[in-house]
């Protein structure tokens, strides 16, 4: 490929329709996929499957993109507002580490924050804000162990009374009615007494045997004979 020769106080000429977009490459043009997302032209090593449907084919960067996506912190310490208002449900306290808020933020606090307590407790400052925005303060910053103590006061909230619904005059309410037990017909009176006399005869007309003899059902009859005992 011979060399391309740029003139003093030009620009520089656009870029062959056969070179990958990704590693500049020039390939012929039936190796060439145009990506669906970016709309550039890239070779078959610079692009794969799509990770979300499976049946079209991006570069590598917009699939970089969907599997690790940029994080939307617009502060170095908001993970750490975000981590302490999580906490904020369960607790009023907590102790971190300084590798902790490290790993948290994902960055390194500066060299101020591991030699002088006076970086943690100064008021108004852009790292304060990430605290003190939700409502946690510094209750202590302890250099010699690399601690620091968040604290939070203890918010109450008020409970809530159930005031009596105001009625107005114009509205009536109805009357309470107590249920009246009613009493019984006079004709389930009269079937009520029918099956009572009827269990009393059927009483009466049952043979009565003296003592604890009692005659052998059918089904012990099947079982053995009169003169053997099971």
């Amino acid at each position: 490929m011979r060399d391309i020769i740029i003139p003093i106080g030009g620009t520089r000429p656009p870029e062959p329709d056969n070179q990958c977009s990704l590693c500049k490459r020039t390939v012929p043009p039936s190796q060439l996929t145009r990506c669906p997302r970016c709309k550039q032209l890239f070779c078959r090593s610079c692009i794969t499957e799509d990770l979300r449907d499976g049946e079209y084919l991006v570069c590598l960067n917009c699939a970089r993109r969907y599997v690790a996506p940029t994080p939307a912190f617009k502060g170095k310490y908001t993970p750490l507002t975000l981590y302490l208002s999580n906490k904020a449900k369960w607790t009023t306290w907590v102790k971190l580490h300084f590798s902790q808020i490290e790993g948290i933020i994902g960055k390194e606090l500066p060299a101020s924050a591991h030699k002088s307590p006076e970086w943690w407790t100064k008021e108004n400052s852009v790292r304060a804000q990430a605290w003190q925005s939700i409502g946690w303060n510094i209750k202590e910053a302890n250099i010699e162990e690399k601690t620091v103590i968040f604290t939070r006061p203890n918010i109450v909230k008020p409970e809530k009374k159930n005031k009596p619904k105001k009625t107005s005059p114009l509205v009536s309410l109805p009357e309470y009615k107590p249920r009246k037990m009613k009493t019984p017909s006079l004709t389930r009176i009269a079937i009520a007494q029918a099956r009572l006399e009827n269990v009393s005869r059927r009483k009466s007309s049952m043979r009565k045997y003296r003592g604890k003899f009692r005659p052998k059902t059918a089904y012990e009859k099947r079982l053995w004979k009169t003169d053997e005992k099971p």
